[in-house]
């Protein structure tokens, strides 16, 4: 073969190889998102919601990796504390909060699950209520905020925004992504829908993130619903587990 030929051959090549091992490394992620959504040591009460929720495609958006920190915002039973652990892996950590009174109950159905079970021995369990929280600083890659976003507005719990967005800050590493899931409010709701509904508009997520200094990264509309009346609690027999979701992504400077 001619010299200039086999020049051509090889920069071809070396041209192929970043492309081939790309796409190596997409097939082995979805694996790994589908081994950790299919694991049978998942609690079956989880795995049931698994076609409503489409857990592989959130988790795929924002990113998750293994050796990652990630904490779990309010993750009473586990759905995505689970997935997450599995995806983490052994040189990783799920931080799952829930509130105190969780913490004082011997018989709380999340701790002792977690406890109790050998796929989640990454997960470490913290009991605290929403302004007390605190982390070391750039100690997280990530923070999952799971249909409970709403809840800032919630007045039996009365977060102080401002406080817990500065934890954020403190806690994430520069790029680290704030993931947001929650029940979408009629367009142009007030904030105090998440007080009645359970539910917000998701303008008011966006803004109030942007102005917290978190940049937009984009969203998901997989979740949506066209056939759920916002105008009902989310707790309503009539659209509970069926709801309206958003999916935003967010990304700490």
């Amino acid at each position: 073969m001619p010299k200039n030929l086999k020049k051509i051959s090889l920069l071809m090549v070396i041209a192929i190889l970043p492309v081939l091992t790309q796409s190596a490394y997409a097939d082995q992620y979805d694996d790994l998102i589908k081994q950790a959504v299919e694991n049978p040591a998942r609690k079956e009460s989880n795995r049931v919601r698994d076609p409503l929720r489409k857990p592989d495609q959130v988790i795929k958006f924002m990113g998750v990796k293994p050796g990652m920190t990630i904490l779990d915002m309010y993750a009473d039973g586990s759905y995505y504390t689970e997935i997450l652990s599995a995806i983490v892996g052994d040189k990783g950590r799920v931080i799952t909060q829930m509130f105190p009174d969780a913490g004082r109950d011997p018989d709380n159905p999340t701790s002792t699950y977690i406890r109790t079970s050998n796929h989640l021995k990454n997960v470490v369990p913290i009991y605290s209520n929403i302004n007390d929280l605190d982390f070391k600083e750039n100690s997280l890659d990530q923070i999952f905020i799971i249909q409970f976003y709403h809840d800032f507005y919630y007045k039996g719990i009365d977060v102080d925004f401002d406080k817990i967005m500065a934890t954020y800050h403190k806690a994430l590493k520069p790029g680290g992504i704030i993931a947001i899931v929650d029940h979408e409010a009629i367009k142009g709701s007030p904030s105090s829908t998440g007080d009645t509904l359970h539910r917000i508009d998701p303008a008011i997520v966006k803004n109030d993130m942007e102005k917290a200094g978190f940049i937009f990264e984009g969203e998901l509309d997989i979740l949506l619903n066209d056939t759920d009346d916002k105008s009902i609690s989310v707790f309503d027999d009539r659209v509970r587990g069926k709801t309206s979701r958003f999916i935003m992504k967010f990304r700490n400077p």
